[in-house]
């Protein structure tokens, strides 16, 4: 639809050029939204964990071998459960294992050893090794994926702190990632975070939350804003928000509305939009930078 609209953006876009420099992203926790800030050493995810905790060559064949060990494979990576699990992994051109929790999708007959209840939006976990499982309606019990926010007393003795996050102390182990804080009652807990955001994926899951901004649509995954790019014959997806002053017909479904000096912005999670009037008389949105102390939650869509 063709509007005259003041200020309407005619840039020419690249992948880079509309990459913003993220403060932190955010999740939502007991109906708001909680900051999460980006971790600046991606290397964590990869290499210094696995130089941490790594068992390699003749020590892990015969993990991997041995006939007490049972294999699962889980989105084209090898688990081993032993006790506990392990992951395969190439490191350094080496093959080896790592620690890791109970992979998602994996389904077992008995109740998780040492498992806790753990309640979290509603929503009842069962708590074992880093690892959060629920209850099928056949019997039996599910690995699920992590519940951003949810709180559980203890985690994986292999877990490694990081210890330059400033005022957030964080801990990971393989694919995990915890912040360690104090609850309501004043007890010790550990609050799963998201993983690090990826510069790069290849594609976006069914089903993601989308808007168009100036031409070009943006996807929500994994708590992070992501952008199509093709370049040199490469096509994939990569970090990035719209500029400022961007302007959107169609918000993405489960906006909240924020109410800054008796004007009503709509947010999704790290974007804000204003309603603003085109020369024709149309509304439309258009994303808008604030600040965030002045913030007052008023309702959601």
């Amino acid at each position: 639809m063709n509007r005259n609209r003041s200020h309407r953006s005619t840039r020419h876009r690249s992948r880079h050029r509309h990459r913003r420099v993220h403060r932190h992203s955010r999740y939502r926790y007991h109906a708001r939204w909680r900051h999460h800030r980006y971790w600046r050493h991606r290397r964590w995810y990869g290499g210094f964990w696995f130089g941490r905790v790594i068992i390699r060559s003749a020590t892990w064949i015969a993990i991997a071998n041995s006939s007490t060990t049972t294999t699962v494979v889980v989105y084209s990576s090898t688990y081993y459960h032993v006790n506990p699990w392990y992951r395969d992994v190439i490191y350094e051109g080496e093959e080896g294992g790592v620690p890791t929790t109970a992979p998602v999708g994996y389904e077992t007959d008995e109740f998780p050893k040492g498992g806790m209840t753990v309640q979290h939006d509603g929503a009842t976990y069962t708590y074992a090794d880093g690892a959060f499982y629920q209850s099928k309606s056949g019997g039996g019990w599910l690995v699920v994926q992590s519940p951003v926010g949810a709180e559980v007393k203890s985690i994986p003795e292999d877990a490694v702190k990081h210890d330059d996050e400033g005022d957030l102390e964080m801990y990971q182990f393989d694919r995990a990632f915890w912040s360690k804080t104090t609850n309501d009652a004043g007890e010790t807990v550990y609050r799963v975070e998201p993983a690090p955001p990826a510069e790069e994926i290849d594609e976006i899951p069914a089903g993601s939350p989308s808007f168009d901004a100036d031409g070009e649509t943006y996807y929500y995954v994994e708590f992070n804003w992501y952008v199509a790019y093709d370049e040199n014959g490469k096509k994939g997806f990569t970090n990035g928000e719209p500029d400022i002053d961007a302007q959107v017909d169609t918000l993405p479904e489960g906006v909240t509305d924020l109410e800054i000096d008796g004007v009503t912005y709509k947010q999704f999670d790290s974007i804000y939009f204003e309603e603003v009037e085109g020369d024709d008389g149309t509304t439309f949105y258009q994303v808008v930078d604030l600040d965030e102390d002045d913030m007052v939650e008023v309702g959601g869509e």
